[in-house]
């Protein structure tokens, strides 16, 4: 039976880990699969091959590093666009990190990449805020693109159309385009109110599992934090944008908030890319003086609270407090 083509891309992954390894080190090793890449250990050291989105792999890695109990960590980023983020964040942790790009099976020095300025939202598309708030969505600014939120669940967002600003609508990607062949000519308002209809059945406290539900569950805990803030011991909280855009809408990736001149970051106690995507954010907001105390309050449910969590943030270069939510 063939193998299927993400299988076949994870054995490419071991193979490519285990050749560059053998070759700086020597030795024959044998290399596992990690979410997004490939490790093996090699004496006190652990070796990772990040592919898919690394700069959120990194997580599983340190994990992995954590559970293993090495003295340091070697990533090699087959993709060089990313590896120079991938450096950054492999500062912000107190374990020792080296990234490296790779050509071929040749590794090379990669310098982390500062922090951006965002770019800004146009004038034109901010013409559409009167009408998310109409259609009873929250208008959110980041990373220079606006987007309609329903209870932390993105279900539209402003894009240019033959350069005219459209409200596309919808739950992610492929949603969005059957959303627009079902709903043709339709008044944008219209859809929208359509959408957060059908999504506020769902959205509540109690409800069965759906996909309204399902996803974007740190949006919806940071939702009902910021309608009771009382949790975290703070009388408001805002929602702030991460250090870089998500991958993806419905994507896993911490909802990071201020409040009381602290900075949390809420997740579901599962997402090992949490830590990494909030410590990058942190780094952030301490350099724009936007929070009084320099450390990051990573909020999970109670119920999810996993032993690894605790172990990554104590092994973050910033002081990193978990605290948990009913």
């Amino acid at each position: 039976m063939n193998s299927s083509a993400p299988e076949r891309r994870r054995q490419l992954l071991r193979i490519s880990l285990q050749a560059v390894v053998a070759d700086l080190s020597g030795g024959s090793h044998t290399a596992a699969d990690l979410p997004g890449g490939a490790w093996l250990v090699d004496g006190a050291t652990l070796w990772v091959r990040l592919d898919d989105a690394p700069h959120r792999a990194l997580g599983a890695a340190i994990a992995i590093a954590l559970r293993e109990e090495v003295d340091r960590v070697e990533v090699l980023v087959g993709d060089p666009d990313p590896a120079p983020l991938v450096a950054r964040r492999a500062s912000q942790w107190s374990l020792p990190i080296s990234v490296r790009g790779l050509d071929g099976r040749s590794p090379f020095p990669v310098e982390p990449v500062g922090h951006r300025a965002p770019p800004t939202v146009p004038d034109s598309h901010l013409d559409l805020v009167e009408t998310i708030v109409a259609a009873g969505a929250e208008p959110v600014v980041a990373h220079g693109v606006l987007t309609a939120q329903y209870r932390g669940l993105e279900i539209a967002k402003v894009v240019d159309d033959d350069g005219a600003p459209r409200l596309d609508v919808g739950v992610g990607v492929n949603d969005r385009e059957a959303f627009r062949e079902l709903h043709v000519g339709e008044a944008p308002e219209a859809s929208l109110a359509r959408v957060v209809e059908a999504v506020s059945a769902h959205r509540v406290d109690g409800a069965r599992p759906h996909p309204f539900n399902t996803m974007s569950p740190e949006g919806y805990l940071a939702w009902r934090l910021r309608d009771d803030p009382s949790a975290l011991g703070v009388g408001s909280l805002v929602t702030t944008p991460g250090a870089v855009a998500p991958v993806g809408a419905v994507d896993p990736g911490p909802v990071m908030m201020l409040g009381g001149g602290r900075l949390f970051a809420c997740t579901t106690g599962f997402d090992l890319g949490a830590l990494p995507d909030a410590l990058d954010a942190r780094e952030v907001a301490v350099v724009a003086g936007v929070i009084d105390d320099a450390s990051l309050t990573v909020v999970v449910p109670a119920r999810n609270r996993l032993p690894v969590i605790d172990r990554m943030a104590s092994a973050a270069a910033a002081e990193v407090r978990v605290v948990e939510v009913p």
